[in-house]
């Protein structure tokens, strides 16, 4: 091939140098300047665009950093690229740089929560630990944070930012939502504002090189998941049992009838995947790869949806079906080749080293980088059972897969490449080493985190535990048992158990059951991809797509975390001036939710306080605990 070259000659020269006065350059110009008009008009056109340029520039540097520079990029920016926040609060520098670099981030939307603010606030300084939080106001709100807050940043150097409607929500936000107004749909008006606050704080934090965000509201507080054998619901399988098929990549629905003898309305809960583990001669003319749809089940849809992947249910006819856990296996699309799309290339021959996948396509060798790989790592070996698959695993039926190219494939023959997850075992081995809240030594959420992927080995850890941590919610309810023999006050001297939620309630609904509802994240913003910040979430259960949980909540059984959600009284139920107002004052719907959340009960996350006492000062402790439960009158 040729290249094309590019010569570039010197200007003619006499030869010699000489040495001209400023004068005799200015009268070697004249008559360059007086015969070309047109040159001289393009030289000051092109000073004047050069001038003007530098002019605009120097006012955005002014506006960056004036009221009106914020009013004008609010009201004209997204939230893509968001502008500085509207009110930081400067924490002292009495705290050393690791304790700040080695706190975990939050972000809340607020709405008259001045009552709970501090307990939420405190409780998780102590238990994350909360070095780093995000206050989005919401314009609806009777009460603002703002003192509050000032003396956590003051006090415990609490780096602290407030943010407004018009700081996360596109040109400038919709302010409160009129309830009155017949056209308004305010509960979809407040949804959509907590979807743009959650993505823009996440990628606030992500621009100051944060790690862990989590994402809760203030009745909502992560603990440990302590097990405990009296009441922890079943484990759920990592594969199918013998002889019993698969369905993945399922979705399930209902359909509903009119009962032609009672006239009342009928539910059937069915299931629709994709077949695997039929003998390879197929069954009742079905074979691996082919869709199928069950007839209906005998269980419940609750206990579909809050219980159904790892598990086998049973339909009508009696058949039975494994239900896998789609999102262990995300990158693996079970399909039959007739379905597969004509312009994906199909890999034969194909085996796994490593985290690489070798094969060939139209009889050429290839090799496609996955982010799959067995673990290797002597500690990660040690924690896993014998039974733990960690070889290539076969199964009928070929997949699409994504390499880390982002091309897809379809992988020929029975290969199925066994996905970074863990195991359940594994899992529940991770439940068993986990501390207690109020324990001597003290371990936080972080040193958790910190000390079980350091036992996994980073590589692998990165691939199975996070990005995001999807924790299952479990709702404790109003019923109080001060009576009760087991009662004991975990309140430290000056302080009262009925100031604080997490002390007062101990009654709580079961694992895995429909009134806990969906799941809260905490997040490793490290590790997500910048481009998939943009825009809106998908939800606040879903914060960021294809790494969070999409079709069910995480089994408790095999959840490291769980985020305990309080009820409340009815007084602190209905106290907020929000979207939901119509459920907010419902008596029947409380009491309702409140008979499903007395099944159980513990003390599990009830020893903090007194640590959180011990470890600022009691007079300390009093300023930032003032008004933790006081709900007054608000106009």
């Amino acid at each position: 091939m040729r290249r094309r070259a590019f010569n570039f000659k010197p200007a003619p020269s006499s030869g010699h140098k000489s040495k001209s006065s400023p004068a005799a350059s200015l009268s070697s110009w004249l008559p360059f300047l007086h015969n070309n008009n047109a040159n001289v008009l393009v030289l000051l056109l092109s000073v004047g665009i050069l001038f003007w340029i530098f002019l605009c520039f120097h006012i955005h540097l002014q506006l960056s950093y004036t009221p009106l520079g914020s009013q004008l990029r609010s009201r004209f920016m997204t939230t893509r690229d968001p502008p500085p926040p509207s009110r930081t609060i400067n924490g002292n520098n009495n705290h050393s740089a690791r304790t700040q670099k080695d706190g975990l981030s939050a972000c809340l939307l607020v709405n008259d929560e001045n009552p709970r603010l501090p307990e939420w606030i405190a409780y998780h300084y102590q238990i994350l630990p909360l070095r780093s939080l995000i206050v989005a106001v919401d314009p609806a709100s009777r009460s603002s944070p703002t003192k509050l807050l000032d003396r956590w940043s003051k006090l415990m150097g609490l780096e602290v930012q407030i943010w407004e409607e018009k700081r996360y929500m596109p040109y400038g936000g919709d302010g409160a939502c009129n309830a009155s107004d017949p056209h308004m749909d305010c509960l979809k008006h407040h949804r959509k504002r907590q979807q743009h606050f959650v993505r823009a704080c996440m990628a606030d934090f992500q621009r100051r090189n944060k790690t862990w965000v989590l994402l809760t509201d203030v009745d909502e507080y992560i603990t440990f998941n302590t097990k405990h054998d009296n009441n922890d619901p079943p484990v759920p399988l990592d594969a199918a049992p013998e002889g019993i098929p698969t369905l993945s990549n399922w979705t399930w629905s209902v359909r509903g009838f009119g009962d032609p003898n009672t006239g009342k309305r009928i539910d059937e809960t069915l299931v629709k995947g994709i077949l695997s583990g039929l003998p390879e001669e197929g069954w009742h003319g079905k074979k691996n790869g082919q869709p199928k749809t069950t007839l209906p089940l005998i269980n419940r849809k609750d206990e579909i949806f809050y219980g159904a992947y790892g598990s086998v249910f049973t339909d009508t006819s009696g058949g039975r079906w494994f239900l896998r856990d789609d999102f262990a296996f995300r990158d693996a699309i079970d399909m039959h080749p007739e379905q597969v799309p004509q312009n994906v290339p199909t890999i034969k021959d194909s085996n796994v080293r490593g985290n690489t996948l070798h094969g060939t396509i139209d009889g050429e060798s290839v090799e496609i980088q996955t982010n799959w790989r067995e673990p290797t790592d002597p500690q990660v070996l040690s924690l896993l059972l014998p039974t733990t698959p960690i070889e290539i695993k076969t199964i009928h039926g070929g997949h699409m897969m994504r390499g880390l190219n982002g091309k897809q494939y379809y992988v020929e023959r029975d290969t199925m490449l066994w996905p970074p997850h863990l195991s359940s075992q594994q899992s529940m081995a991770i439940r068993k080493r986990l501390p207690t809240v109020g324990d001597d030594d003290g371990k936080t959420i972080l040193d958790v985190l910190n000390s079980e992927m350091q036992a996994l080995g980073a590589e692998y850890a990165n691939e199975t535990i996070g990005p995001c941590l999807c924790m299952p919610r479990v709702l404790y309810g109003s019923q109080e048992d001060q009576d009760h023999p087991s009662w004991k006050s975990m309140a430290p001297e000056g302080f009262d158990d009925d100031d604080f939620v997490t002390l007062r309630y101990r009654w709580h609904s079961l694992p895995d059951n429909r009134v806990n509802k969906y799941q809260k994240t905490i997040i490793d913003m490290s590790r997500i991809p910048k481009k998939m910040l943009k825009g809106e979430a998908e939800n606040i259960h879903t914060p960021v797509k294809y790494y969070c949980r999409e079709k069910q909540p995480p089994r408790y059984s095999v959840s490291f975390f769980r985020v305990n959600h309080y009820l409340d009284s009815f007084e602190a139920y209905s106290y907020r001036n929000d979207a939901r107002a119509g459920k907010r004052h419902c008596k029947s719907c409380y009491d309702e939710k409140g008979r499903e959340a007395d099944k159980q009960m513990d003390d599990d996350i009830r020893p903090w306080l007194k640590g959180f006492v011990d470890s600022v000062g009691h007079e300390k402790a009093k300023l930032l605990l003032a008004g933790a439960g006081n709900f007054v009158h608000l106009s």
